[in-house]
C-alpha cells in the first residue's frame, strides 16, 4: 500500500466519525436555543367539577356543590389541570429540535408538589413555537384545609382564576434525539407562572 493510501483510510475514518459528530452539535445547540415559557392552564377539574375563570362557589349547583363536600368526606380532593408550556425553536436555527422527552416537577409558592415525564416526542421546526401540554392531578388537601369553600377557592388560586392567584413553578428537563443518541438536558430550565 501507497504512502498515500495509508494516509486517506484514517483520514476517511476520522470524516466519518465527525460528521455524526457535527450533526449532534447542531442538534444539541439547536435545543440550548429553544426558549421555554409558562403559557397558561387549562381543563382545570376540583373533584371532577370543571371550573373557569368566570366560576365561583356560590354558583355551584347542588349536584357539584355535594360532589366537593363527599370528596372532603372521602379525604381526597383532587386538582386536575393541564399546564400548557411553550417551546419556541428560533427561525436562525438550521435544524429542528426533536424533544423525546422532558423532565418536569411542578411547584406551587415554592413548595414542590409534583413531578412527571411528558407522553411523547415533540418537534419543533425552525421559526415554530410547539404546545406542550403536562398533565397535572394533586390532592388539595395537601395543600389547604377548611370547608369546601375554603377548598374551591384554592384550587381556583392555583389554576389562576380570580383575584388572589397562586405561583406556579416549573422546572423542566429536556432529552434531545440526536444522531448520536438521545442527550440530556444539563441542567433544568425553570418556566414561571407568577401570581398577580
Amino acid at each position: 500500500m501507497s504512502s498515500a493510501s495509508r494516509l486517506v483510510a484514517p483520514l476517511a475514518l476520522v470524516s466519518l466519525i465527525l460528521v455524526p459528530g457535527c450533526t449532534a452539535l447542531q442538534e444539541l445547540a439547536a435545543l440550548r436555543t429553544v426558549t421555554f415559557a409558562f403559557a397558561n392552564v387549562s381543563d382545570v377539574r376540583v373533584a371532577g367539577i370543571r371550573i373557569g375563570a368566570q366560576s365561583s362557589y356560590s354558583s355551584l349547583g347542588i349536584t357539584d356543590a355535594a360532589r366537593l363536600g363527599a370528596a372532603i368526606v372521602a379525604n381526597e380532593v383532587p386538582l386536575e389541570f393541564i399546564a400548557h408550556v411553550s417551546a419556541t425553536n428560533p427561525p436562525e436555527n438550521t435544524v429542528s429540535a426533536r424533544m423525546v422527552d422532558l423532565g418536569w416537577t411542578l411547584f406551587i409558592e415554592d413548595r414542590q408538589e409534583l413531578a412527571g415525564q411528558l407522553g411523547g416526542a415533540v418537534a419543533i421546526a425552525p421559526g415554530a413555537t410547539a404546545d406542550v401540554p403536562l398533565s397535572v392531578r394533586l390532592d388539595l388537601l395537601r395543600l389547604g384545609s377548611g370547608g369546601a369553600r375554603d377548598l374551591f377557592d384554592l384550587a381556583m388560586a392555583i389554576a389562576g382564576y380570580g383575584t388572589l392567584q397562586k405561583d406556579l413553578r416549573l422546572e423542566l428537563v429536556p432529552t434531545i434525539e440526536t444522531s448520536i443518541g438521545p442527550i440530556r438536558y444539563p441542567s433544568p430550565v425553570v418556566v414561571r407562572r407568577a401570581a398577580r
